[in-house]
């Protein structure tokens, strides 16, 4: 994919964006002298050119009760010692045993 160009409007949206994503659009249009309508219109062309490919809502498990959680994988160049390895991962004091 080419590079795209960006004016200075563009990258202090993408900025702010990626500071807040929550961040209204008149806000910014506010902050930097254009119109709602305009910010509107860069973001839906960033999200269209997928330069902006979504928002995320990060929910921190400790404030549900949680504790943090986590999947890895392990691939080992030799298996039969995955046995061994486990023994050793057992060792880690932050491995739900």
């Amino acid at each position: 994919m080419n590079r795209q160009n960006f004016d200075a409007l563009d990258l202090k949206i993408l900025r702010d964006l990626s500071l807040d994503a929550r961040k209204a659009y008149l806000e910014i249009a506010r902050e930097y002298g254009v119109s709602g309508a305009a910010v509107h219109q860069r973001i839906q062309k960033l999200l269209a050119n997928k330069v902006i490919i979504g928002n995320e809502c990060i929910i921190d498990p400790t404030s549900m009760g949680y504790e943090t959680c986590a999947y890895v994988g392990i691939y080992l160049r030799e298996p039969a010692k995955s046995a061994e390895v486990v023994e050793e991962i057992k060792k880690i004091p932050e491995i739900n045993k």
